[in-house]
């Protein structure tokens, strides 16, 4: 029995007596185990087991390249080739002086001489930093914006953190378009602030898990396919408006409502429904009278045949009418004789069909309406603080225009001075609390800088980098490296965080009252409200304080007290 001891694993690998098909840990293709650790169920394939834990390379010749072995837990869990540009979450080479990093294919080439034209962008709609790459061999989902599948080697931009991935084509798509299901409003792409996967669909009732178009006014939300589709909608005799059609893997088939045409609440043998968005009204596949097949000479030469794309086929198809996607599980008009396949609201249009309903969705004519919503000059040089379903536009407030309770709306505790308020709501905080809402960087996150959301953004729970707790409510976030942490927890050294109180200028002799921190001088405006914790007095100029237990002392009181426990100290010695 053959042995290995292998860089990529603490144990000794043996050659198993049998030699059959597994999942190496390295590369993770199914390949023939050749080495095996039975206890850890780590497996090599022939080829991984003959890496080199470091290489010289002809793509970064300054520095060797050192073997990663990919990790789980790892975060972000998705690295991108310095040469392809593949996103990847396999094992990997790397220079950790330079950040350059080689998937096994690029590693094991020699001849690679331009490197991916790495770029990075912060992007409305997503709450991580993006990257220019391509999705890879593993390439699965579809871009977040268009909601068309991902090729591999596809141009996006993409997520080390969600592996969500946007078109780099569909970046300039608009922001804002009228739609005929929702008239009375123009509907506006969501920001990460207010999209996150928690939004249902007011068409199709599913989750969204892209990037919606929505009206915050009306709580409306839609899919990008659903809207779509409702451009194409069929028209029926037995209603007045454009009927949507639901397949049948869709959550909100389970319903009681009854179909408007047998009046029966029981699903029919098919399991499809035609559903009314503007009356949320059902109509049963089978009681509509779709035709089973159908001869237009508009639309195609051949005869039609209604059938269902199986949900299995992984194919891309695309109708003969609109030249929109087909999609798995759906019903549509396929000719018997050559590949045309067509929705049935295409093939059984009265009116002459147009082509290409996406661009009728995008074009926005100059009558839409514009709200406060998305007129930022009017806040820009204001301090705002996002919420989920409005922006608070802060304002110095007195104490007595506060709510009954005087609590922060942000931190939770009491205002006992400086309170800032929003102007149009009861929103109240304090005005350091408020002032969170720039972004900056603070004393516990130098690196980059940190934005206050009213919310956890993940659809998983987070945990709050400082106390390891999970994130509930306020919270401060950064969107370059995913550094989560509580406003509770940030403001418990509220007084040193430089804007939002005084500003640390030197160290103290000796350490604080309960003998355990070393203090530091800090220097006070006039305006601040901060009492001494000694005497109770206000405190302006420079000050003492410990940030650990966050006291405030003048300088006198601390002095006097110090010397007095001092006192205490030697008579009990003595």
């Amino acid at each position: 029995m053959a042995k290995l001891e292998h860089f990529s694993h603490s144990c000794p690998l043996t050659s198993p007596d049998i030699i059959s098909d597994g999942i190496c840990n390295i590369c993770f293709k199914e390949e023939p185990v050749e080495f095996a650790c039975k206890p850890c169920n780590f497996d090599l394939c022939n080829s991984c087991s003959k890496l080199p834990q470091n290489i010289s390379h002809d793509f970064h010749t300054e520095h060797p390249l050192e073997f990663c072995l990919f990790q789980y837990d790892r975060k972000p869990g998705y690295l991108i080739c310095s040469a392809c540009g593949n996103m990847s979450s396999c094992s990997f080479y790397e220079c950790k002086e330079c950040e350059i990093c080689l998937d096994l294919g690029c590693a094991l080439l020699n001849n690679i001489v331009t490197g991916w034209d790495l770029r990075e962008m912060l992007h409305y709609s997503h709450e991580h930093l993006l990257r220019r790459c391509r999705p890879g061999p593993d390439a699965r989902g579809s871009c977040l914006l268009c909601e068309l599948p991902l090729s591999p080697s596809s141009i996006c931009y993409g997520c080390l953190y969600c592996y969500s991935f946007f078109h780099e084509r569909c970046l300039d798509l608009p922001t804002e378009i009228q739609h005929p299901v929702h008239a009375e409003h123009p509907l506006r792409r969501l920001d990460y602030l207010r999209s996150g996967g928690r939004t249902v669909c007011s068409a199709c009732k599913d989750q969204i898990y892209s990037v919606p178009f929505s009206c915050l006014e009306c709580n409306f939300d839609i899919h990008i396919r659903c809207a779509d589709s409702l451009l194409r909608g069929l028209m029926h005799k037995s209603h007045e408006h454009k009927l949507f059609y639901v397949s049948s893997n869709a959550k909100h088939l389970v319903r009681g409502d009854p179909c408007q045409i047998c009046m029966g609440t029981a699903a029919n043998s098919l399991g499809f429904y035609y559903y009314c968005i503007k009356c949320d009204l059902d109509f049963h596949f089978e009681c509509l009278g779709i035709p089973e097949s159908i001869f237009k000479r508009s639309c195609h030469v051949h005869p039609l045949v209604c059938k269902i794309i199986p949900q299995e086929d992984d194919s891309l198809e695309y109708c003969g009418v609109c030249e929109t996607m087909i999609h798995a599980g759906h019903h549509v008009y396929s000719c018997q004789v050559c590949d045309f396949l067509g929705h049935i609201e295409c093939i059984l249009r009265e009116e002459e069909p147009s082509p290409l309903y996406l661009k009728e969705l995008y074009s926005c004519g100059e009558n839409v309406k514009r709200t406060t919503y998305c007129e930022t000059n009017k806040i820009e040089n204001k301090l705002t603080v996002n919420d989920i379903g409005h922006i608070h536009v802060m304002r110095d407030a007195d104490m007595c225009e506060l709510r009954q309770e005087e609590n922060c709306d942000i931190c939770k505790s009491d205002i006992l001075g400086s309170p800032w308020k929003c102007e149009t709501c009861s929103f109240q905080t304090h005005s350091f609390c408020a002032e969170l809402g720039r972004p900056s960087r603070h004393r516990f996150h130098w690196n980059h800088t940190l934005t206050l959301l009213p919310n956890p953004l993940a659809r998983d729970m987070m945990s709050c980098d400082s106390c390891r707790e999970d994130i509930k409510g306020f919270n401060l976030f950064c969107r370059i490296c995913s550094f989560v942490i509580h406003v509770s927890c940030a403001m418990k050294g509220k007084r040193f965080l430089g804007m939002l109180g005084p500003k640390v200028v030197g160290t103290w002799r000796g350490r604080c009252l309960k003998g355990k921190h070393s203090m530091v001088q800090v220097m006070f405006s006039r305006s601040n409200q901060i009492v001494c914790d000694i005497c109770q007095e206000k405190v302006s100029g420079k000050a003492v304080s410990c940030t650990q237990c966050e006291n405030l002392y003048h300088f006198r009181c601390f002095d006097r007290c110090h010397r007095s426990k001092n006192l205490i100290d030697d008579s009990d010695s003595s």
